[in-house]
C-alpha cells in the first residue's frame, strides 16, 4: 500500500484508526432508493441531530444507518437496534462540496478507495456524514497484524 496521506482529485486520502463504538441503528435494503427514503425517518427519531455522528455502514446484503450513542439517549431511547461500529484501520477519503452534489461523489470515492485498499471484507465500509457538504468515505483495510 502507498504512503499516506495522498492528494486525489476527489479529496485527501489518509489512513485512520477508529475505535469500536456502540451505536443505535436501523437496517434497510442495500439499494439507493431504499437508503435515500429511510434516512429522513431515521433522523426524525432523535430529539436533535446536534452532536450526532451519523453513519451508513455498508454490508453486502444490507445498509445500516447508525448514530453513535450519546449520553442523552439514556433518557430518550428511540426504538432502534443496538450495534457496534467496528474499529480498526480504514482508508479514508474526505469529500467536501455543496449538498446534495457532494453525495454524487460517494460512489466514485469508494471505487478509488477499493482500488487502493487491501480491503478487509469482515468489516463494513462506512459513510460518515460529518456535516452538511462533508462526507468521509471509509474502507476497512487489512494491516500487517491481521495478515499474520
Amino acid at each position: 500500500m502507498a504512503d499516506y496521506p495522498v492528494a486525489h482529485s476527489l479529496g485527501r486520502i489518509d489512513i485512520v484508526t477508529l475505535n469500536h463504538t456502540p451505536a443505535l441503528s436501523r437496517d434497510v435494503n442495500n439499494d439507493l432508493a431504499a437508503v435515500q427514503s429511510a434516512w429522513p425517518e431515521f433522523e426524525g427519531m432523535f430529539d436533535s441531530l446536534q452532536g450526532r455522528k451519523m453513519m451508513g455502514l455498508i454490508y453486502n446484503e444490507f445498509y445500516r444507518m447508525a448514530t453513535i450513542r450519546l449520553e442523552r439517549d439514556r433518557d430518550n431511547t428511540p426504538a432502534l437496534d443496538e450495534t457496534l461500529i467496528p474499529g480498526g484501520k480504514y482508508l479514508r477519503l474526505r469529500l467536501r462540496g455543496d449538498a446534495p452534489a457532494v453525495y454524487e461523489k460517494i460512489a466514485p470515492a469508494f471505487e478509488e478507495l477499493f482500488r487502493r485498499a487491501d480491503h478487509d471484507a469482515e468489516r463494513p465500509h462506512i459513510e460518515h456524514y460529518r456535516r452538511e457538504g462533508e462526507v468521509d468515505c471509509l474502507v476497512p483495510i487489512i494491516t500487517n497484524n491481521q495478515a499474520s
